[in-house]
Parts: C-alpha cells; sequence; structure tokens
C-alpha cells in the first residue's frame, strides 16, 4: 500500500510539473519586471533581455489620456524621458483632472497655470507638435507665462497651435509675434487663436505652410489680416468670429488652395471681396449688411448666409 501510494505521489507531481512551471517562470518574470521598474526609478540600466525599443515605449505612452500618461512618467524613468518629448499636448481643467465639483474657481485657475508651467517648463523641446492651452476659466494669468510657453513651442517647431483664452480677462493679451521673427514659428500649419490681441507684420515671414486659421474674439485690423493672408498661400480655412476691428475682408488671389470661408458676428464687417478661385464652401453670420464679391469664377457650392434683423438681404 506505501509502494502504491508513492507511486500515486510521483504521479501526481509530475502531472502538475507543466502548470507549475508556468506559474514559476510567471513569478519569475513579475520579479525581473518589478526589478527592472526599480532600476529605472535608481537610474541604474536595466537587463538588456527585458528591454524594449523606446518608440514603442513612447508609442504605448502617446496611446495614454493625459492624466494617466502624466502618472506613468511619475513613476517610470522610461516613461518619463517619453513625457519630456511628448508629442502632443492638450492642457486644459479637464485633461489635468481639476474640473472637480467644489472645487473654488481661482484656486483652480492657480493650481491650472501652475501645473501647465511645470509641464511645459520641463519638456525637452524635442518632438513637441501640438500644443493646446485652454485657459479659458483663468480671468487672470500673467502674461509672462503665455510668452514664455509659447516660446518653448516656438522653439519646439510647433506645427499647431490652440490658445483659448478669457473672455473676461482682466488685461488683454497681445500675441508675441516678435516671437516669431528668425524663424521661428515657420513650422505652423494650424493656428487657433482666442481672446487677444494679434498684430501680424509685413516683416514676418512665417506663414508659407499655414493651413487653417481661426481667429474668435480676436482684435486684428483689416491691413493686418491682408498682410497676413498675402503670406499664406497654403491656405485651406479661413474661419474669422467675432473679430469687432474688421470692416473689410479681402482675399489675394495667390490663396488657390481656400476652400472653406467662414465670417461670423464681426459687428464692424461691411464688406467680404474674394479673389481666391477654389472657395466652396461660404459661411456669413451677423446683424449686419455684408457686400460680398467672389471676384471672376465663382466655385462655390454651400453658401450659408445668416442675417438679423434684416429682412429682404438677397
Amino acid at each position: 500500500m506505501r509502494l502504491m501510494s508513492t507511486k500515486r505521489h510521483r504521479q501526481r507531481r509530475r502531472r502538475r510539473t507543466p502548470h507549475d512551471g508556468l506559474i514559476a517562470s510567471f513569478c519569475k518574470k513579475k520579479c525581473s519586471l518589478r526589478q527592472q521598474d526599480d532600476y529605472s526609478q535608481s537610474g541604474a540600466r536595466p537587463r538588456p533581455g527585458l528591454d524594449l525599443p523606446e518608440d514603442i515605449y513612447r508609442h504605448i505612452h502617446a496611446l495614454m489620456p493625459l492624466r494617466e500618461a502624466a502618472r506613468a512618467a511619475c513613476v517610470s524613468h522610461t516613461f518619463l524621458q517619453s513625457w519630456r518629448c511628448c508629442r502632443n499636448l492638450t492642457l486644459s481643467k479637464e485633461t489635468l483632472g481639476l474640473d472637480g465639483n467644489g472645487i473654488d474657481k481661482d484656486e483652480m485657475a492657480r493650481d491650472l497655470i501652475s501645473k501647465v508651467d511645470g509641464i511645459l517648463k520641463n519638456h525637452s523641446g524635442v518632438g513637441m507638435k501640438k500644443l493646446e492651452l485652454n485657459l479659458y476659466c483663468c480671468r487672470k494669468v500673467d502674461h509672462c507665462y503665455l510668452n514664455s510657453w509659447l516660446r518653448i513651442a516656438f522653439r519646439a517647431g510647433i506645427e499647431e497651435l490652440t490658445m483659448l483664452l478669457s473672455l473676461i480677462s482682466e488685461a488683454e493679451y497681445n500675441f508675441p509675434c516678435s516671437l516669431l521673427f528668425s524663424g521661428s514659428g515657420k513650422s505652423i500649419r494650424y493656428l487657433k487663436l482666442s481672446s487677444c490681441v494679434f498684430r501680424p507684420t509685413a516683416e514676418l515671414d512665417c506663414w508659407r505652410r499655414l493651413k487653417e486659421l481661426w481667429l474668435t474674439n480676436v482684435l486684428i485690423t483689416d491691413d493686418e489680416l491682408e498682410c497676413l493672408l498675402s503670406n499664406s498661400s497654403m491656405l485651406e480655412l479661413l474661419w474669422l468670429f467675432r473679430c469687432n476691428e474688421i470692416v473689410r475682408v479681402k482675399i489675394p488671389c495667390q490663396l488657390q488652395r481656400l476652400s472653406f470661408l467662414r465670417a461670423g458676428q464681426c459687428r464692424k464687417l461691411q464688406e467680404i471681396e474674394s479673389n481666391a478661385p477654389n472657395i466652396s464652401t461660404f459661411d456669413i453670420s451677423g446683424s449686419n449688411l455684408v457686400k460680398i464679391s467672389f471676384g471672376g469664377a465663382l466655385q462655390v457650392k454651400n453658401m450659408t448666409i445668416m442675417c438679423s434683423y434684416q429682412p429682404n438681404v438677397i
């Protein structure tokens, strides 16, 4: 009996061996991965056999929501390096987790500014392609912060820039066009600004790659807009909303690629003269009558005209 019991025990051990081996292997790998992360935090180099290519780490990190990506960067040296080279940054109270109930608005605004400043100052400046600053909840932002953030973005070769400021800011912000001299900003393809003063000059030669221009509640004159457009031969979309200094929009014939034009709620707007040959979508809205001229060839396929309080518009 004792011999049979010993045989059965050996058979059970043999049957369990493959499964136990997997568990042991898993535990060994888990332990090794834990050691690897410990190495990464201490700055020591992990064992070569467990290294993944850097681009794979960056790809994984890029797929994470911003808050999770920031948390991962806090616990892993590898992800920290990826974070400092993050290509796309969307910085707002929502993405930074500051939109909870019961948070004092002024305190939230201060926290948002502090977090944005820390993120951008710790960015390596390498690889940044898109920066979105949603600061519409901040009534008071030190303009030195804004200038510093934009300087970092321009030096990094930014392609897409969005800056949304508060409608009720305590002081008007003048977009620092001076930062765009000496070649900075030549990579910009997408520019979206709100609630600021924008004064581009003829000396600026950085709009040749610009494809989309969105201006909302922006102070810009007729001549300044025309100057910008004349240097934006790649422009495909122009959006003007509540730009209340504009009286006349003149679009040059050089804008061969411009296909979308919208002007809405620009209180002083009286005339739109377009010589761009390939506009296919045109929208205009407001409370004042606007004279519209499309020059020679008319390619418009979609047109919307909404004029409040004005009968017999057409």
